[in-house]
């Protein structure tokens, strides 16, 4: 257990999360950026936690191979 939970925090999926996940923000909350939509939370949140969660486990299955 102490393994998986030290793979899952580790600094590069931080990373390659908050990279992918500004950009895809910016793509998909352009209008709030620029002042015409409110901001959505929930979606703001979820799409850095996706990039995270894709990045984190495919390392992970990929070392288990």
């Amino acid at each position: 257990m102490r393994e998986w939970v030290n793979h899952f925090l580790r600094r590069r999926w931080f990373i390659i999360a908050a990279i992918v996940g500004t950009l895809f923000n910016l793509i998909n909350q352009w209008e709030a950026l620029v002042g015409v939509a409110a901001p959505d939370g929930p979606k703001l949140i979820m799409t850095y936690v996706v990039p995270y969660l894709v990045s984190s486990t495919s390392a992970w299955h990929a070392s288990r191979d």
